[in-house]
């Protein structure tokens, strides 16, 4: 890992502030709701996703309740500010080729700032979670389940952290390679929808362990499984640590940082060249 270009984007954070400030006041200029959108669309979506898989296919199981929603919720709202993180530095460096060319920041910032900003768009969503869970544990039920909060909720903290670490390092990776390579944000695109379904949101492992037990080996290798863990381990006393998918997230996520650190100072000057 190059410790000078890391103390460069450290010597440039108020830049990134700056940077950060910009992106979250352009999203919301034109908008007569702000803030609120960051609460209304995974409201709607966690709606959607609990019709279908917490009272149409529950009926098969009777597990129609609304701790279902907390759950999904829990794995709904750090997935977006994955999956919008991805989408989004991708196409950080071609998007602001101009900005890029022409100032003399660590271009990593490009992607730095973007992750941040979608990450402060998550905490902002967070109050939808709280609003379900501070109904569930008031009592009102549809049918049964679990919601009681314990000193677990510290792994929120890693949570953040390695989430964090995460779509830094695959961003540093995507941005690069899309803006030499113009048909790698589809593959983004297509590989987001596949992974969404092979990660832990709208189904728990235990399910996984049931159904498929030879596919939970395979699936370690998503360093959002543990993620995804860390998030609900805290939200009930039913849920057991997976200390092995934590360590498993904790390497790989890691991992694609310096992965990423590396890709993209190799690629740096070719990007520079074509943008």
């Amino acid at each position: 890992m190059d410790t000078t270009r890391l103390a460069r984007i450290w010597s440039h954070r108020k830049v990134l502030d700056t940077l950060v400030r910009r992106d979250l006041r352009v999203r919301y200029a034109r908008s007569w709701l702000g803030y609120l959108w960051t609460l209304i669309d995974p409201l709607a979506m966690g709606l959607v996703f609990f019709f279908v898989f917490g009272v149409l296919l529950a009926r098969h199981t009777g597990a129609n309740d609304l701790v279902f929603i907390v759950y999904l919720l829990a794995g709904m709202l750090p997935w977006n500010w994955f999956n919008n993180s991805i989408n989004e530095t991708a196409r950080a460096l071609y998007a602001e080729r101009l900005l890029v060319r022409s100032t003399n920041i660590p271009r990593e910032m490009w992607v730095i700032r973007v992750v941040i900003a979608k990450g402060i768009e998550f905490l902002l969503s967070l109050p939808v979670l709280v609003l379900f869970v501070v109904l569930v544990m008031a009592g009102v039920h549809l049918g049964d389940g679990d919601v009681s909060l314990n000193w677990r909720l510290v792994a929120i903290i890693p949570a953040l952290v390695l989430q964090f670490i995460l779509c830094i390092g695959m961003g540093l990776v995507m941005a690069p390679v899309t803006a030499l390579v113009d048909d790698f944000v589809r593959i983004v695109r297509i590989v987001l929808r596949m992974l969404f379904y092979f990660t832990p949101i709208v189904y728990a492992m235990d399910l996984v362990d049931d159904k498929l037990p030879w596919a939970r080996d395979l699936m370690m290798f998503n360093p959002l499984v543990g993620i995804m863990d860390m998030w609900r381990v805290g939200l009930s006393t039913t849920v057991e640590v997976d200390l092995a998918a934590w360590g498993t997230a904790a390497a790989i996520s890691v991992a694609w940082l310096v992965f990423g650190l590396w890709v993209f100072r190799k690629l740096e000057s070719a990007v520079l060249k074509e943008i």
